[in-house]
């Protein structure tokens, strides 16, 4: 009997911490990568299509914005990876440590050790403050960039001949 407590204490250990892990910031940080990258090619079709002098300084800002998304993305997701060998060349980058560390924890029939608690709390933080920086970006300096862009009155879709 106290053998069967034990082992369901392992087990809602395990949901417990795979819970918090892929709900609170895997999910957000794998969408916050999905929006940055579609961000970041609207920005560059912004920078193609308006490469005139009337508008050299909404590009300029574009760029920076670009370099601060990307800057985030290469935090969260290792984005070199190209081939089979490539992650022996490039480490993995926090998602992917969070993603490695929940299955170590779930592939053993004991419950998670104080360590791997402290390292899952240590990559939550970093994670949590690099969607932190995405927010402010998505708030302040991407709202900045579209309130130039109308004030300039510039056309959103254009045909190129």
């Amino acid at each position: 009997m106290i053998k069967n407590s034990k082992y369901y204490l392992i087990i809602a250990l395990f949901i417990i911490f795979n819970t918090n892990i892929s709900m609170a910031l895997e999910e957000p940080a794998h969408k916050i990568i999905k929006s940055i990258r579609s961000i970041n090619k609207k920005l560059r079709e912004f920078e193609e299509n308006y490469s005139d002098k009337s508008s050299e300084k909404l590009i300029a800002f574009s760029i920076k914005l670009r370099k601060s998304f990307s800057e985030i993305e290469k935090t969260l997701y290792q984005t070199k990876n190209r081939s089979n060998q490539d992650p022996l060349n490039f480490p993995i980058k926090l998602t992917n440590k969070l993603a490695h560390l929940n299955r170590l924890v779930t592939m053993n029939d004991f419950p998670p050790t104080n360590q791997d608690l402290m390292v899952k709390n240590e990559l939550s933080n970093l994670i949590q403050a690099e969607l932190n920086k995405y927010d402010n970006l998505i708030e302040n300096d991407l709202k900045k960039f579209n309130e130039e862009f109308s004030e300039l009155e510039l056309d959103y879709l254009i045909l190129k001949k």
